[in-house]
C-alpha cells in the first residue's frame, strides 16, 4: 500500500475519499437480462471444497504485503501472475468514513466479518470477498492510502474522541496489540473439476456482500482471465466504439457487450443456438476460449472495427440507444452481430445504408418486442439477430410493410 513516489498529504473532508469512490454508481446500460435466474444452478459439492482458517490482522497484512494474498485488479492484465484468475475487484473502494468506522470497530473489540479466499495452484490465495476490509487494514497499518489527491496520511477522523486523530503508529501499545491480534475467520475455497470456476462464479454472486456489489463481467474477467479477455479489452479501446458506448463503464458493461457480440456471432450463421441464461452462455464461451483466441479472431477484429465505424458514422451515440440516454444491451448485441454478419457475407455497406437499416429495425414491432421483453429467451435472441442481419443486408423484415 505504501508508495514512495509522491508526498503524503494531510487529508481534508474535500480530498480524503479514495478516488474510485467518486465513480457514479448508476449504470448507463439498460440490460433486461440483469435479473435473470439460472434455472439449473450448480451445487457447491459438485464444484468446490472449502475449509475454515483463522488469521490475525498482523498476519493478514503481512500476507498482503508479500503477495501470498492477492487483491485482483483489472488493469493491467497479467494472466500468468495469478493462474487464470484476475480482475473482478477493480476500482471498488470504501469512502474514508467507512474505513475509519471499520478500524474503530476493531479497536473497540467488536468482531469482524469473515472473508473468502480462493486457493490457487501455487498456494497463493485470491481474495474473493473481503477486499475492502483487508485493504483498509493494510492501509491503516502502513499509515497511508491513496485518496483523490494522491497519498494521504491515514489518521482516524470519523470516530469517537478516544481514537480521533490517531494513526496506527501513535496508538497506545495496548491498542496496537489489540489491532494486530484480532482474529478474522477465512473460508478458503478450492475449485475442483471442470465446474470449479462456474462454482466460484456462483459463490461470488451469492456472497457478494461488499458495500459496492460487483457485477457479472467484473467477476467474469477474474475467473476467465486470458487471451479472449485481453482481446475484448483491446476491442474496447476502439475510438468508434468508445464514441458509440460513451465513457468506460465501472461495471465493465462495455466489455460485456463486446463479449456478447462475439459469442453470439455463430447464431447469425446458424452454426450455434443460444441457450439462456446469458451469464452462463458468456461464461461457457470464455471457458472454451480462455487461453487461446477464437480461431477467427482476426476476422472478428476486422468486422467489429468496420461495424462500429459504420454505426458511429451513421448515428453516433444514438446508434445503440432506443429511447433516452441508456445503451440498450439487447439492441446493441443484435446490431453488432447483424452488421458484422452482413459484412462477413461480403456486402458493401455504407453509413447511410446502416442508418436506413436502423430505422427499419426500430420501426419493426417484432424487433421492438425482441429488445424489450424477455430478451434472454432463446426465441427473442434468435429473432432480433435474424431481423438485424436481414436489415443490414437489405432484405425484407417480418411485419414490415414495403
Amino acid at each position: 500500500m505504501a508508495d514512495s513516489a509522491g508526498p503524503v498529504i494531510e487529508a481534508t473532508p474535500e480530498s480524503e475519499d479514495p478516488e474510485e469512490s467518486q465513480v457514479p454508481t448508476e449504470s448507463d446500460v439498460l440490460d433486461f437480462e440483469g435479473e435473470e435466474i439460472d434455472r439449473e444452478p450448480i451445487r457447491a459439492d459438485d464444484a468446490l471444497r472449502y475449509f475454515g482458517a483463522d488469521f490475525d490482522v498482523d498476519g493478514l497484512v503481512k500476507r498482503l504485503d508479500n503477495g501470498t494474498f492477492i487483491i485482483p485488479t483489472f488493469e493491467p492484465l497479467a494472466a500468468d501472475d495469478i493462474a487464470g484468475f484476475e480482475g473482478f475487484q477493480r476500482g471498488l473502494v470504501w469512502k474514508k468514513k467507512q474505513m475509519d468506522r471499520f478500524i474503530e470497530s476493531i479497536l473497540l473489540g467488536y468482531p469482524v466479518p469473515g472473508i473468502f479466499l480462493v486457493e490457487l495452484q501455487d498456494r497463493r490465495y485470491l481474495i474473493l470477498d473481503g477486499q475492502q476490509r483487508l485493504t483498509t487494514l493494510q492501509a491503516f497499518k502502513t499509515g497511508q492510502y491513496r485518496s483523490t489527491r494522491g497519498l494521504s496520511r491515514f489518521a482516524l477522523r470519523y470516530v469517537g474522541d478516544e481514537f480521533k486523530g490517531h494513526t496506527y503508529q501513535n496508538l497506545e501499545p495496548t491498542s496496537q496489540r489489540l489491532f494486530d491480534n484480532t482474529f478474522i475467520q477465512a473460508t478458503i475455497v478450492v475449485p475442483k473439476g471442470a465446474e470449479g470456476k462456474r462454482g466460484v462464479y456462483s459463490l461470488f454472486e451469492r456472497i457478494n456482500s461488499g458495500g459496492t456489489n460487483l457485477k457479472p463481467q467484473q467477476i467474469r474477467v477474474a475467473l476467465y482471465a486470458g487471451a479472449t479477455v485481453n482481446f475484448v479489452r483491446d476491442l474496447n479501446q476502439n475510438p468508434n466504439w468508445r464514441n458509440l458506448f460513451g465513457p468506460h463503464n465501472r461495471d465493465l458493461k462495455d466489455h460485456e457487450l463486446i463479449l456478447r457480440a462475439i459469442s453470439l456471432a455463430p447464431t447469425a450463421r446458424g452454426s450455434h443456438v443460444f441457450r439462456p441464461p446469458m451469464a452462463r452462455f458468456l461464461n461457457d464461451y470464455l471457458e472454451i476460449n480462455q487461453d487461446q483466441l477464437p480461431h477467427n479472431a482476426e476476422v472478428i477484429k476486422e468486422t467489429f472495427t468496420s461495424a462500429v465505424r459504420l454505426l458511429d458514422e451513421a448515428r453516433g451515440r444514438e446508434a445503440l440507444r432506443i429511447r433516452g440516454t441508456q445503451v440498450n444491451a439487447a439492441h446493441t448485441d443484435a446490431v453488432l452481430v447483424g452488421l458484422m454478419f452482413a459484412l462477413n457475407c461480403g456486402h458493401e455497406i455504407t453509413a447511410p445504408q446502416v442508418d436506413a437499416a436502423l430505422s427499419r429495425l426500430l420501426a419493426n414491432s417484432k424487433y421492438q418486442d425482441a429488445v424489450s421483453e424477455s430478451t434472454s429467451h432463446t426465441e427473442q435472441v434468435s429473432a432480433r439477430i435474424s431481423l438485424a442481419s436481414k436489415a443490414f443486408q437489405g432484405e425484407p423484415l417480418a411485419n414490415e410493410s414495403e
